[in-house]
C-alpha cells in the first residue's frame, strides 16, 4: 500500500503565496495550521467555503479534508494612521433595513473608496446581528466586484449570494477585544471599513 494514501492534502495561502501540504494527521488547530505556513501567531485564519467564510481561531480544532483552502490576513482594528479616526466618519447615506431573521441591513448605495480600486464607487452592505451593538458586526459586502491596481481582486474576498444578488465579501474581522459593547458603535465599524480600503490590497 503507498504510504502516501492515507495523507490529507490541504493549501494554505498566505499573503499571495499559496503554499501546498501534505498532512499525516487530519486533526489540526489553527495555531498548528499558522504553524506550518510560517503565518504569524496573531493572522486571522480563514477556510474558504461557499458563502461565509468560517474563521479558525488559534484554539479551534479542525478535520481537514482534502483540497481543504485555508489563508491568512492580519487582524484588523481602528488604529489604522491611515484611517480617520471613528468620530471624523460619516455615516450618512446607509440605510438600515431589517431583515425576518432579526438582522439589520445597512445598505450604502454610493461609497467612495481609494483611487487604487476600480470602480471607485460602490455598494456597501454591513451586515448588524439581532444583539448589536452589544454584539459586533462582521464581514462587509460590496456590488460591483472591485480590484486593486494589478487587476486581481482584493485578498481574503469570495462571492456571496445577498438579497438574491452577487456580493463580494470582505473577510475583515475585528481584532480580538477591538469591539466595546456599550461604546463601540455603527461608526466604529465603517471606520474599521475605511481602515479596510486603506490597505489598498
Amino acid at each position: 500500500m503507498n504510504a502516501d494514501h492515507n495523507k490529507v492534502v490541504i493549501f494554505i495561502t498566505v499573503g499571495t503565496n499559496q503554499l501546498r501540504f501534505e498532512l499525516d494527521n487530519p486533526v489540526q488547530t489553527g495555531q498548528s495550521l499558522k504553524q506550518l505556513a510560517g503565518a504569524q501567531s496573531t493572522d486571522v485564519l480563514f477556510l474558504r467555503r461557499p458563502g461565509d467564510d468560517p474563521l479558525i481561531r488559534n484554539e479551534d480544532e479542525i478535520k481537514l479534508r482534502n483540497g481543504d483552502h485555508f489563508y491568512t490576513q492580519p487582524p484588523a482594528d481602528y488604529g489604522s494612521e491611515a484611517c480617520p479616526a471613528p468620530e471624523a466618519i460619516d455615516t450618512a447615506g446607509f440605510d438600515f433595513v431589517r431583515q425576518p431573521d432579526g438582522w439589520t441591513f445597512a445598505i450604502h448605495p454610493a461609497f467612495a473608496i481609494p483611487a487604487a480600486y476600480t470602480p471607485r464607487i460602490v455598494k456597501v452592505l454591513i451586515k448588524l446581528p439581532p444583539l448589536f451593538p452589544q454584539a459586533a458586526p462582521d464581514m462587509f459586502f460590496v456590488t460591483p466586484i472591485v480590484r486593486v491596481a494589478n487587476g486581481t481582486e482584493p485578498r481574503g474576498t469570495s462571492m456571496a449570494t445577498i438579497l438574491g444578488a452577487a456580493w463580494q465579501q470582505f473577510s475583515w474581522h475585528l481584532a480580538p477585544n477591538a469591539w466595546k459593547p456599550g461604546l463601540s458603535t455603527f461608526r466604529d465599524f465603517v471606520a474599521c471599513v475605511r481602515a479596510r480600503f486603506e490597505r489598498k490590497d
